[in-house]
């Protein structure tokens, strides 16, 4: 029992000391030299924000720390921290103090979790865009950030393959006098094997296993869907990977596809690709 007592003790005084680190906003170094084994990265500041909404807070104090700030954004959400946990309490303030005509930008974070909260101080920020440009342009890097964060911790771990062993899926998907199927899409045919659609959507395997036109005729309509994305949709089925430039908007439109079909080895590698294409102008529709 005293055993346990003190085992208990001593990971509420490192979970003290954490959360007086990240609150002051200590680099990320010093943060990893504490002794976390178990941790509980759900716990929350005394006030009730979030890890991730406290250390979010903090960096926008430091333009000179963002980089730092960013990094350890990355490391609290591939340590634990959610990036869907809300606030119970607190609230974030920020003014000029040698501007005091800018109104003060106040979040109440409660109910907040750390992209409503994000997405909040944007908005308010951007009614003012000239006071706070740089602090903005910071919380654009923060959504990219948690975007690649969250979506690699998703997709769990990666393989390397030999580039001959994709060559041959590359073969596979041109070879279309072998494929079975044909996906009707709103502008044209693409085509493909229906062996391997049914082995990665269960979706498409149960629409052509069944006695209906889709089963009979091996021919799926999708005319909501161009065939621009149904054929981007193959690609990264076939080869984990994408040849040609690539638009968002067709990354969006081929996603929802992959979402629908639930064939999540594509919605995960879309989600990191459309990570990487988030700019100030693409972050609204991304």
């Amino acid at each position: 029992l005293q055993l346990g007592t003190a085992l208990a003790v001593m990971v509420q005084t490192q979970t003290q000391l954490f959360l007086a680190f990240l609150e002051d906003g200590y680099p990320l170094e010093d943060l990893k030299q504490l002794n976390l084994e178990g941790f509980d990265w759900s716990c929350r500041a005394g006030d009730g924000r979030t890890l991730l909404v406290v250390r979010i807070h903090k960096a926008l104090e430091d333009a000179t720390a963002f980089a730092d700030a960013l990094s350890a954004i990355e490391w609290l959400i591939h340590s634990g921290a959610s990036i869907e946990q809300e606030c119970t309490g607190g609230h974030s303030t920020w003014f000029w103090a040698q501007k005091p005509e800018v109104p003060h930008v106040t979040v109440d974070c409660k109910g907040h979790n750390t992209i409503s909260y994000v997405r909040t101080l944007q908005q308010k920020m951007r009614e003012h865009l000239s006071e706070w440009k740089v602090q903005e342009g910071f919380l654009v890097r923060v959504m990219k950030t948690i975007a690649v964060a969250s979506g690699q911790r998703a997709a769990g771990p990666r393989v390397s393959v030999h580039e001959g062993i994709t060559e041959l899926w590359v073969k596979s998907l041109a070879a279309k006098h072998s494929h079975d199927l044909t996906i009707e899409t709103a502008d044209g045919l693409v085509t493909a094997h229906a062996h391997f659609l049914k082995t990665a959507s269960s979706v498409v395997a149960a629409m052509l296993e069944s006695p209906m036109k889709e089963g009979k005729a091996q021919r799926i309509e999708i005319k909501d869907t161009s065939s621009k994305a149904a054929s981007l949709f193959l690609e990264i089925l076939y080869t984990c990977s994408v040849q040609d430039e690539l638009a968002h908007e067709t990354a969006l439109e081929t996603l929802d596809l992959a979402h629908r079909w639930q064939a999540e080895v594509v919605v995960v590698v879309l989600t990191d690709l459309l990570a990487g294409m988030i700019t100030y102008e693409t972050f609204g529709s991304i």
